[in-house]
């Protein structure tokens, strides 16, 4: 890639974070202070961003999607902004007779398919290893979540390790 077609597309990607910063939270947006707080970055981090002479890593851009309202693909730019229409009248469905609710588990997005006591050897484990940058430390328990969460499907028989 040229180095003005470089700089150009870093321009735009950066207006596009600053846009999307802005228009999060239903429009009241966060300040730049407020991502770098969150972030644990400096303060100018954020400005460096917006304006294209950096670029922030795959975790910063997650982090965007996910408070932002938005997809890495919109700020990347792979895919136009889908259009949110926040005052639209939508027709409410019929209301469910009482006794035909079935009441569904209660399960937090976060929560982890793993006894205590399993996680915290697991977690042992990887400190002994010598897991101890951030970076690792979230990449690790991402995939003891994915992990919990393949173990509760449906028809998936992984046995468990008896040792």
């Amino acid at each position: 890639m040229e180095d003005d077609n470089e700089a150009q597309l870093r321009r735009e990607m950066g207006e596009r974070f600053r846009r999307a910063r802005k228009n999060a939270r239903n429009g009241q947006g966060f300040r730049q202070g407020e991502v770098a707080a969150a972030l644990g970055k400096g303060l100018g981090t954020v400005s460096t961003w917006e304006t294209g002479r950096a670029l922030p890593d795959p975790f910063v851009l997650r982090w965007m999607a996910l408070h932002y309202g938005v997809s890495v693909d919109e700020l990347l730019g792979l895919k136009e902004p889908e259009a949110r229409i926040e005052h639209t009248v939508q027709r409410q469905p019929a209301p469910v007779p009482p006794q035909e609710i079935k009441a569904a588990p209660i399960r937090r997005p976060d929560a982890i398919g793993l006894p205590m006591s399993d996680l915290v050897r697991v977690i042992q484990h990887a400190v002994a290893c010598g897991l101890t940058d951030e970076r690792e430390v979230r990449a690790f328990l991402n995939g003891v979540v994915a992990g919990g969460r393949l173990n509760e499907q449906p028809g998936n028989h992984l046995k468990k390790d008896s040792s």
